[in-house]
């Protein structure tokens, strides 16, 4: 690809992002993508929802599509080209016989339509059809790029996430209280079934070689996944505790680092529990919509660094700052998100302002 993107770049970002990783970056971290200066606005963003369900475009064309969208890109500090496989959030549930949805900026699923929760028995079915597009993506957008551009893995969810959508969440909601010994059955097979998911995953993007990534801006030399638990905004902390915990535990001792999506102020009833993980490397911190910008929520943040986590926010320029201001830079990553993209030219001179 003609990418304003050099393996000498993608040389120095793994680097610093190893570093911050480990402890011992030395300056401050946060990523931009910018635009050429003779563009304006905020152009498509190339990882939006996969239009693989369209018989007008073959995998090639999307790809092709892809490449000519980052042709008009620049990546600044720790953000990097990237493409990864979007069929949703929890598109494992799809993998599981969940009839899914596909609309440009949005995906549902149906649940299986069973009336009873011991009905379900979650089982890896290698020629579902998802499972197979998802493959087929990944596998070639990874031969196409080899590692000039990092290939993501695609989001396979949460288990009560997952179990959600295959039960409906009205009806998982009773379920906790009804048949708990149930619903750990079926939560503790699909956490089964995601490990061999991402196995299967991370072998295809040659994970070993070029480390792994996500939806994401971060990347790490190793198994990384941005874990999550969206149901549980519904759930009480003891709730949380029984159903939630043990997935999160056996999915942070599997992978080589494990964050976690923590979307919204009604999962802050949970951060205890999630810093208590020893796994667990870190936050990303959203506050949710309608909701003041990560800046604003400095408590939180402190928390989350002084249990020795590491953080990732999206913010403004201005938030960054704020936040740097009031509790240094050390195990932030801040992925620069303003209304409008930055040029290259202005992505430049913010670099220059902090050496």
């Amino acid at each position: 690809m003609n990418l304003h993107f050099s393996e000498h770049d993608m040389q120095r970002v793994k680097q610093d992002w190893m570093a911050w990783w480990a402890g011992t970056l030395e300056h401050p971290f946060f990523g931009v993508e910018a635009i050429d200066n003779a563009l304006t606005g905020t152009p498509f963003y190339y990882n939006e929802i996969t239009p693989m369900e369209s018989e007008e475009l073959s995998v090639d064309q999307i790809l092709d599509g892809i490449e000519q969208f980052g042709m008009g890109i620049h990546w600044f500090g720790g953000a990097y080209p990237k493409f990864w496989t979007n069929y949703g959030p929890g598109v494992m549930a799809a993998f599981l016989g969940s009839e899914l949805h596909i609309h440009p900026d949005t995906v549902w699923f149906d649940p299986l339509g069973v009336e009873e929760l011991e009905q379900i028995q979650p089982r890896f079915d290698p020629q579902n059809q998802w499972w197979q597009r998802v493959q087929k993506l990944t596998t070639l957008a990874t031969r196409r790029w080899q590692g000039t551009a990092m290939v993501g893995l695609t989001d396979l969810g949460g288990n009560l996430d997952i179990l959600a959508s295959l039960r409906s969440s009205e009806k998982l909601l009773l379920d906790l209280n009804d048949s708990p010994d149930e619903v750990l059955r079926i939560t503790a097979e699909i956490t089964r079934l995601w490990m061999q998911y991402y196995d299967q995953l991370y072998t295809l993007t040659d994970g070993a070689t070029h480390g792994s990534c996500g939806w994401s801006p971060m990347w790490a030399p190793g198994k990384f996944y941005m874990l999550q638990s969206d149901f549980s905004y519904m759930i009480s902390p003891r709730m949380f505790k029984r159903f939630v915990m043990p997935d999160l535990t056996a999915c942070c001792d599997f992978l080589d680092f494990a964050f976690y999506h923590m979307d919204g102020v009604g999962q802050l009833n949970h951060l205890d529990q999630l810093l208590s993980i020893p796994n667990l490397r870190g936050i990303q911190w959203i506050p949710g919509a309608g909701q003041p910008e990560p800046e604003e929520w400095l408590d939180v943040l402190k928390k989350i660094r002084e249990a020795g986590k590491l953080c990732q926010v999206y913010v403004t320029r201005a938030g960054m700052e704020k936040i740097i201001s009031a509790l240094g830079w050390q195990g932030f990553y801040f992925h620069i998100n303003e209304d409008v993209m930055l040029t290259a030219s202005q992505a430049r001179e913010l670099y220059k302002e902090y050496g």
